[in-house]
């Protein structure tokens, strides 16, 4: 069994590496940087990488397109759990989680221990596609991460449901600074930051339709 492992774990990892080149091409992104020196020297730290939510591939792209800062991203228990596929998610940079809000905290658990080694994690705060491009509100999962691991937030805001063939344009925020801790009741002071965060991700998108990223 350990080299029936080994062999699938690597089989992963090429196939990983392997779809970089060729996703950037089918899936064409143009990245903008608001500050580029200050994120890129936040995502050397394990930090907490959020964004709007278009389509379903995002998850799958992100982890690829930002692959050197290893981002690790989240997959439905559901899918996780399929066996012909199982062996993939588990050699890559995913964690299931109970889509359902099981009382299952073994992705808790993992995530933790994922960014205690130094890597950082990508959310998508709404839960759910945004309908007709509209965010919805975000839910306060992401900052709590943040608040338990003293990761930093970097907000990115996604132009268009990524298509195949299709222009994408991703601009990727300067690291967010807030007060977690602050005094007052924790539901409201998650709340607020919430959205103030969401404010931040559609503010570059303004930024990107003025040109100014």
């Amino acid at each position: 069994m350990p080299v029936i492992n080994g062999i699938l774990k690597g089989v992963a990892r090429f196939a990983f590496w392997a779809s970089y080149p060729i996703l950037r091409l089918i899936f064409p992104m143009k990245i903008h940087w608001e500050d580029k020196k200050a994120t890129q020297e936040a995502l050397k730290k394990s930090c907490v990488v959020f964004s709007n939510h278009l389509g379903y591939v995002e998850g799958l792209y992100m982890t690829r397109l930002l692959h050197r800062y290893r981002i690790w991203t989240f997959v439905g228990k559901d899918w996780y759990e399929k066996k012909k596929i199982n062996w993939l998610f588990r050699n890559l940079p995913y964690i299931s989680i109970d889509r359902k809000g099981g009382m299952d905290t073994e992705w808790m658990d993992r995530t933790n221990e994922v960014m205690k080694s130094g890597a950082s994690i990508y959310i998508l705060p709404e839960g759910h596609t945004s309908k007709n491009g509209v965010m919805d509100e975000f839910k306060p999962g992401f900052l709590v991460l943040a608040k338990q691991t003293g990761a930093t937030p970097v907000p990115m805001y996604i132009s268009r449901k990524i298509k195949l063939f299709k222009l994408t344009h991703l601009v990727i925020g300067r690291p967010l600074s807030f007060d977690l801790n602050e005094k007052g009741r924790p539901s409201l002071v998650l709340k607020k930051y919430c959205e103030e965060s969401r404010s931040y991700v559609e503010g570059l998108g303004e930024k990107l339709k003025n040109g100014q990223v």
